[in-house]
């Protein structure tokens, strides 16, 4: 499972008319971290993958995970006979 979302990461830099190695070039950051942000699979510390989103614009947000499942107070409400 991916923590986020690098796809918006790539759009963004394509749009502005970027190849991988520009950015690279840029951040100094290596082109194989560039393209493991691109593709949500950057393991490295959150400083490098900011230096990404800063060059193109984007920041980093921390939000609350959403979680569609049933809390356990809510199941028997699920599994009650219909009379």
């Amino acid at each position: 499972m991916h923590w986020y979302d690098g796809s918006l990461i790539s759009v963004k830099r394509k749009e502005k008319g970027w190849t991988q190695q520009y950015v690279s070039t840029q951040t100094g950051l290596s082109r194989n971290q560039v393209i493991a942000m691109e593709k949500g699979h950057f393991t490295g510390g959150i400083k490098y993958l900011r230096k990404y989103l800063e060059l193109l614009g984007l920041k980093v947000a921390i939000i609350e995970e959403q979680n569609d499942l049933p809390q356990l107070d809510e199941l028997s409400s699920l599994f009650e006979e219909d009379e």
